[in-house]
C-alpha cells in the first residue's frame, strides 16, 4: 500500500509547516513560524457500531453504482455509513476489496466558472490491479483527524469531490474525500474522519499523473500514518534515520541499526505529548542540533520527526508533539552528531553565500523535497508498499458522463 514512497510520507508528519509541504530538515525553520503544538484535545478513537449489509445498486461490471449527483462541495458526506466492518478503525478496511470504484463529482470549476449544487457526477473509475491496491493502501494508513486547524495556502484551482466505493463478500464500505489545490481538505467514511488530503493523492492516482517517488533517505513527504495520534513512533517495529543539514545545504542521512533504532523508537514513546499544529515555536539562533528523524515501516507509510531543542515544541510530527524531547537529542547525539554551524570569519563569495549553510546551523532548512499540493507538479506522488506485487501504473476503468 502507498509508502508513499515509503518514507515519503511526510506532510506535516516530516517538516512541514502546512499539509501541502513536505520539507527537508531545513524546513524545521520556517516550521518554527508556526505556533506550539501542545495542549488538550486529543482525539479519541471509539469502536463504531458493525451495522448489517443493505442492498446497494450495483453495476453491470461487478462494482458500485454512483450516485447521480451529490450537494455537499466540501466532500464529507458518503451514500452510506461503512457496513459489515468497524468504521472508526479506519477509513477502509486492511484488505482487498472484491472491487473498488471512484466517483468524480466537480465542485469548483475555475475556466468555466462558479458550480453550484447538485454537483452531477463526471467520470465512473473502476479500479483493478495495482491501482486500486494503491488506492486501499492511501485509505488504510491515512491518520485521524487530530482535531486542529490546517496552515493552508490560498492557492485557486479546481475541486473535485470523489466518492470512493469499497464492495466485499461481507461488506459496503464509501468513502469522501475532496482533491483541491491547497490540499486542506479532509476524508471521510461517515464515521472516521482523517485530516489527511488523501482527495489530491487520488486524482494523481486515477489518472496516473505520478512523479517518480524520490530515493535518498532525507526527501519526500507524506500524509501521517494511522496510530500517529496516539505516539510519536506509531505501532510496529521501524528502522530510523537521523537526517540533518550538510555545510553544502544537501541533508546527511544516518541510518541506525535495527537495536539503535529500537532505542530511538523506545524513548520517543516515552515522551510526554500533546497535539500537534505540525509545527513550532523558534526559542533560539542555534539550530546546529535540529534533525529530522524518518521512521521506515516494513508496511505502510514512514513517520517524521522534526527535532531541534532551539524550538517549542521541540518535537513534532503530523499528529503529536513534545515539549522536551532533551531525551531523544541526547541520545541520537550518540550516533549522529551535529553539524557545526559555519566560521562567522568566513569570507563571503561573490554570489553572495558564505560557502556554509546559513547562520542557522544544521536545523536551518529553506528548500523542501517536493513543494506544492499532493500531485502537483514537481510533488513526488507515494508509491504503494507492495502487497503481493510491486507497484505500477493502475488499471482503470473509466466511464465519462456527458
Amino acid at each position: 500500500m502507498p509508502t508513499p514512497s515509503r518514507r515519503p510520507r511526510t506532510t506535516a508528519g516530516g517538516f512541514v509547516s502546512g499539509p501541502l509541504v513536505g520539507l527537508g530538515v531545513a524546513a524545521l525553520l520556517a516550521a518554527c513560524a508556526q505556533p506550539a503544538a501542545t495542549g488538550p484535545g486529543r482525539p479519541t478513537q471509539t469502536v463504531g457500531p458493525m451495522r448489517s449489509v443493505s442492498a446497494q445498486p450495483v453495476a453491470a461490471d461487478g462494482a458500485l453504482e454512483c450516485p447521480a449527483t451529490i450537494t455537499d462541495r466540501e466532500g464529507m458526506t458518503v451514500p452510506e455509513r461503512p457496513q459489515g466492518v468497524d468504521g472508526n478503525a479506519r477509513l477502509l478496511p486492511d484488505r482487498e476489496p472484491d472491487s473498488l470504484v471512484v466517483c468524480s463529482y466537480p465542485v469548483l470549476d475555475m475556466m468555466n466558472g462558479s458550480l453550484t449544487a447538485p454537483f452531477r457526477l463526471k467520470t465512473r473509475r473502476v479500479l483493478s490491479g495495482g491501482g486500486r491496491s494503491e488506492v486501499v493502501e492511501l485509505l488504510t494508513w491515512a491518520p485521524l483527524d487530530n482535531l486542529r486547524s490546517k496552515a493552508c495556502t490560498a492557492i485557486g484551482g479546481d475541486e473535485t469531490v470523489h466518492l470512493i466505493g469499497s464492495r466485499y463478500r461481507d461488506a459496503i464500505v464509501w468513502v469522501a474525500a475532496k482533491a483541491d489545490p491547497n490540499g486542506c481538505s479532509k476524508a471521510t467514511n461517515g464515521d472516521f474522519v482523517s485530516s489527511a488530503a488523501v482527495g489530491s493523492l487520488l486524482d494523481a492516482i486515477v489518472d496516473n499523473r505520478r512523479d517518480p517517488a524520490p530515493t535518498a533517505a532525507c526527501t519526500g513527504w507524506g500524509l501521517g500514518r494511522l496510530g500517529d495520534h496516539l505516539s510519536l513512533a506509531p505501532e510496529g517495529d521501524p528502522r530510523v534515520t537521523v537526517c540533518r543539514i550538510r555545510a553544502d545545504g544537501t541533508e546527511q542521512p544516518t541510518r541506525l541499526s535495527t537495536g539503535q533504532s529500537r532505542e530511538v523508537v523506545a524513548a520517543l514513546r516515552r515522551l510526554a505529548v500533546g497535539v500537534s499544529d505540525s509545527g513550532c515555536s523558534n526559542t533560539g539562533d542555534d539550530h546546529s542540533r535540529a534533525f529530522r528523524l524518518v521512521l521506515d515501516y516494513a508496511d505502510g507509510p514512514a513517520v517524521w520527526v522534526n527535532v531541534s531543542p532551539t524550538c517549542a515544541p521541540q518535537a513534532f510530527s503530523s499528529g503529536l508533539a513534545a515539549d522536551d524531547a532533551g531525551s531523544v537529542i541526547d541520545l541520537v547525539e550518540q550516533w549522529s552528531p551535529p553539524i557545526p554551524g559555519p566560521d562567522p570569519d568566513q569570507p563571503v563569495s561573490s554570489d553572495g553565500s558564505s560557502g556554509s549553510r546559513g547562520s542557522s546551523g544544521s536545523g536551518s532548512i529553506t528548500g523542501s523535497a517536493g513543494s506544492g499540493a499532493p500531485g502537483g507538479p514537481g510533488t513526488p506522488v507515494p508509491p504503494v508498499a507492495p502487497r503481493n506485487q510491486n507497484p505500477y501504473p493502475p488499471d482503470v476503468t473509466v466511464t465519462t458522463v456527458p
